[in-house]
């Protein structure tokens, strides 16, 4: 690690205990890394000490120590000690009440592993104090991967620590992290490492740069808040974190190179939290918890295998990296060799079930010029086809497996895929396209990926990609006589008209006590679950997280309870929940995970409903920023006055109907209002109501209290003249 680097980062003026914390050992047995794990976290404490006083006098003793966009304050320190609101004056008292760690035993160890975490989160806090902050994972990011995280699309996280790794061995063991769906966590000398190889970082990523020196906290942090998040664990329930950790996220650290007593106690923090070492040192074995690995590129089936980690994703062979790791990747224009749709050419991609002898399993064919016979920067029409036959699939499994296309497209690095149906869109990036990328693998990845998730009702796949413009005119009627056979079937999916609504406990793996009930009417919190594929989820896996629910005996058909739900959500949560109403924020609203989209919350006055996404960081008219709304109410909790909700819910019909539906919004995020425009006018001339949407604030007008009612006033917003929510 760079020392003058560090001293500058983080404004460390004692050099005795900078050299203490990053002093290197060679041989190492048991006492000896205990003795490191002491030293390193005693020097980190006294440091961390130190920085305090001078943060004190510059900011003052009141002055708020709090990471970026987290509603946990400093996630390691309230999540097991319960310390929430912790000041500068209140972290010197804390860091003054720690006990000195000993060298003794590996009990000792743990004491030195802890007081070195805690100590690091006030030094990183304070980095942000002054401005120099870098590497926080931020809740939104964390909620984002909520989904994947659950159904084991992201099977767990590799910590990379320490460094002295060649760049070869070092891209090896990122792309074989990446390609095995795991997150990324890079901390000591690795984020420099990565970045001399050419490859990519970020939050769009799932390979993360934390921080060379104290910078391994965040990942730490990262897995607490998964707990708070989902798991309805509570701050300063220790036990009950210690236990949370042992099952999700799984978590191993690779660690490399000579290591530093720094290193030593953070390897013991590792193990606080159940993550498991991988060191190509000489170190003590200890089954379960350290492994010795001197070959780097063995080093993450090792991890993988010590911390019983189950990988689901098969192999493809493509030429450039796969995995969910590059579904957030972004591709500029001037960084795109060809692109396709996005109302620039003809494309459109479908899914249509055939007949068993006009399949021809695993086909690809390509009509139309290559990737190669265009020029850069081309823009070309493309059509994707993907034809299945099973005896089991039918019409309403269509749709259900097209949507599936998007993220199974932005799984290649390089490739970049938005849309849908007749309106999508697709980039192939210049670098994917020199690394020997064709046109005819996106057949190759919609074939492979149709086969591993619907191969039990899809038992036989093709696929088609065109770029002749007149073939794709002599498709394209097929594609849209498909499109509008499945609106006339949506238009007629009402919760009133269907007898079973699904379950989802999918996010029951990360939140125990919550159930989303998805409904024709209802998406699922996370966004990613309509009715028709718990339909088909449940098709595809009788015995899976989707389960018809029997509504039953309505109790209150405009709140949408049923005595069937209540009956199921009470036995389920062990008599936590009994009542959920559907269609009511206020009264026995259905339970929160952690992976919603939005949080509609109750103002401050009672009168109206404000809306915040997970992107929007900034202060809403309720007094608190998404992450600490998410905190508050995540976890499988039910709290009325606040919900989280999928985004397409808010254009629904039953959206809060119990308490007047969208004529109750009175602000949301700009951006939000922009991604849902369309649908809410729609919905605004249905009820009658055109101008409402010009009477919805955003962050533009207000973002306070006061300011909200005011513009309320001024515009005559409706919700002003219905009955207050309590």
């Amino acid at each position: 690690m760079d020392r003058n680097e560090i001293r500058s980062m983080y404004g460390i003026k004692d050099d005795a205990l900078l050299d203490r914390t990053l002093k290197t050992y060679h041989e190492i047995d048991v006492p000896r890394l205990l003795s490191m794990a002491a030293d390193g976290s005693n020097a980190i404490v006294e440091m961390a000490k130190g920085l305090v006083d001078d943060a004190m006098a510059t900011h003052g003793a009141d002055a708020e120590l709090v990471y970026p966009e987290t509603g946990y304050g400093l996630p390691a320190i309230f999540a097991w000690k319960g310390i929430e609101n912790l000041t500068l004056e209140k972290a010197k008292g804390f860091l003054d009440s720690l006990p000195t760690a000993e060298e003794s035993s590996v009990e000792d160890g743990m004491v030195a592993g802890e007081n070195a975490m805690y100590a690091a989160d006030i030094i990183e806090a304070i980095a942000y104090l002054n401005g120099k902050g870098n590497g926080f994972i931020p809740d939104r990011v964390l909620r984002a991967l909520g989904l994947p995280l659950v159904d084991d699309t992201i099977p767990g996280a590799a910590v990379f620590l320490g460094g002295h790794v060649s760049g070869e061995d070092v891209s090896a063991m990122i792309r074989s992290v990446q390609g095995k769906g795991m997150v990324a966590i890079a901390s000591g000398d690795y984020p420099a490492l990565i970045q001399r190889q050419g490859i990519e970082m970020g939050l769009d990523r799932m390979l993360y740069p934390v921080g060379m020196f104290t910078g391994t906290v965040h990942a730490l942090n990262f897995a607490v808040r998964a707990a708070l998040t989902f798991g309805n664990v509570a701050g300063g329930d220790a036990e009950r974190l210690s236990d949370y950790l042992k099952k999700r996220p799984k978590v191993f650290v690779i660690q490399t190179g000579p290591l530093c007593a720094l290193d030593a106690a953070f390897a013991f923090a590792a193990l606080k939290h159940s993550a498991c070492i991988v060191t190509d040192q000489n170190l003590p074995e200890i089954p379960g918890a350290v492994k010795v690995c001197k070959d780097h590129l063995s080093s993450i089936q090792t991890g993988i295998e010590e911390r019983g980690i189950v990988i689901n994703v098969e192999p493809i062979e493509l030429p450039v990296p796969y995995g969910p790791s590059f579904e957030g990747e972004l591709i500029r224009k001037p960084d795109t060799y060809v692109e396709a749709g996005g109302t620039r050419s003809t494309a459109f991609e479908v899914l249509l079930s055939k007949d068993e002898d006009s399949i021809e399993d695993g086909s690809i064919k390509m009509i139309g010029k290559e990737i190669d016979d265009f020029e850069a920067g081309s823009i070309i029409p493309l059509a994707m086809i993907v034809e299945v036959y099973g005896k089991d699939m039918h019409d309403d499994l269509e749709p259900v497996i097209e949507r599936r296309f998007h993220s199974s497209i932005n799984f290649a690095q390089g490739v970049w895929h938005a849309g849908q149906r007749d309106s999508d869109w697709v980039r192939i990036s210049n670098k994917a396209k020199e690394a020997g990328f064709k046109l005819a693998d996106l057949g190759k990845i919609l074939v492979h990926k149709v086969k591993e998730e619907f191969g039990g009702i899809a038992t036989r796949v093709q696929a088609t990609i065109i770029t002749d413009e007149s073939e794709i005119q002599k498709r394209m009627p097929e594609a849209k006589e498909a499109y509008d056979r499945r609106d006339e079937r949506m238009k007629g999916l009402k919760d009133d008209l269907v007898d079973d609504f699904y379950t989802c406990t999918m996010c029951q793996s990360f939140a125990p006590a919550h159930i989303c009930i998805v409904s024709p009417e209802r998406i699922g919190l996370c966004g990613a679950i309509n009715w028709l594929d718990a339909k088909a989820g449940h098709e595809i896996s009788p015995n899976g997280p989707n389960q018809p629910l029997k509504k039953e005996d309505a109790i209150d058909i405009d709140k949408g309870e049923f005595r069937g739900i209540n009956d199921m959500i009470s036995s389920a949560s062990h008599g936590d929940i009994e009542r959920i109403c559907m269609y009511s924020l206020m009264d026995a609203p259905m339970t929160s995970c952690g992976c919603f989209e939005v949080i509609a919350a109750m103002t401050v006055d009672m009168q109206a409903v404000v809306l915040v996404d997970r992107d929007f960081p900034g202060m809403t008219p309720v007094g608190m920023k998404f992450s600490t709304l998410a905190g508050s109410i995540g976890g499988g909790r039910q709290t009325p006055g606040f919900m989280g909700i999928g985004r397409k819910y808010i254009t629904s019909e039953k959206f809060i109907s119990a308490e007047g539906g969208i004529a109750r919004i009175a602000w949301m995020p700009k951006h939000l209002k922009d991604l849902i425009k369309e649908q809410f006018q729609r919905r605004c001339e249905d009820i009658g109501m055109p101008d409402l949407w010009n009477k919805i604030a955003d962050e533009t007008i207000t973002d306070d209290a006061e300011g909200l009612m005011a513009w309320m006033a001024q515009v005559e917003h409706p919700a002003l003249t219905m009955d207050p929510l309590l």
